[in-house]
């Protein structure tokens, strides 16, 4: 089965707390970077499964006209309150699935999927419908540039990242690889309260990705390696897809 509603729940309430030192930016600057080479103008973007905005934030900041969206009604909450306090009232914010995308046909040049956000989706018929809500916001041009589960994050995974102490916060995180499916538990401490969430991602390999793809009606344009353009160990082995209708 795959996420529904109840998608990173208390998770959200110290996300940012974990992932505070990623390159955001550079992230940003990779999908952009993405958009060119398959020739697409970039003005409006549609960040799909937003997690707590950052990604959102940045765009806007680099005066993009932004549209945000997560299954996650815990996550939309913290990005509302990122927008307010960055001041960006710009950025337009809902709860929305990848399977069911709120937005009208048409609506972006670049629709961009952060994290193997994607990947969540167990079921390839789910992700094939995910991947036609994605197409159908570019009205039969722009690209969807996302980010898949890595054969190297699935195999060899990143210890470092997986354990984190900052005051009195604590997160452990463990993974299991079950056939295709990468199980995720995480568990943290704050304030003396413990708490832990479970997730599972479906890895898909390339050429079932490329068949699912197409199945939407996508074609692959491009890749792009994030490292080097990200010197940093976590960064090996992610490769950003470009799909074109």
């Amino acid at each position: 089965m795959s996420l529904r509603g109840g998608a990173y729940r208390r998770y959200a309430e110290v996300y940012d707390r974990v992932w505070k030192a990623a390159p955001h930016e550079r992230f940003v600057d990779l999908y952009l970077d993405a958009a060119k080479l398959a020739g697409v103008r970039v003005r409006r973007v549609v960040d799909a499964a937003c997690g707590t905005g950052t990604a959102a934030i940045e765009l806007a900041q680099r005066g993009y006209q932004v549209t945000a969206f997560d299954l996650s009604s815990a996550m939309v909450s913290c990005a509302l309150a990122k927008c307010r306090a960055a001041g960006r009232s710009d950025v337009g914010l809902l709860v929305g699935d990848l399977r069911a995308v709120p937005l009208a046909d048409g609506c972006a040049d670049l629709v961009a999927v952060l994290n193997a956000s994607l990947n969540y989706l167990l079921d390839p018929r789910e992700l094939v419908e995910a991947l036609s809500n994605l197409r159908r916001l570019l009205g039969g041009r722009g690209a969807v540039v996302f980010e898949p589960l890595s054969a190297r994050f699935l195999y060899d995974g990143y210890e470092p990242n997986r354990h984190l102490v900052d005051g009195d916060f604590r997160l452990d995180a463990s993974y299991e690889v079950q056939g295709d499916l990468l199980v995720e538990q995480i568990r943290w401490r704050i304030d003396g309260i413990e708490a832990t969430e479970c997730y599972r991602q479906r890895y898909y390999d390339d050429a079932q990705l490329k068949s699912l793809l197409t199945a939407a009606g996508l074609t692959v344009a491009d890749h792009l390696p994030m490292f080097p353009a990200i010197p940093a160990e976590p960064a090996r082995g992610r490769t950003l897809w470009i799909a074109v209708p």
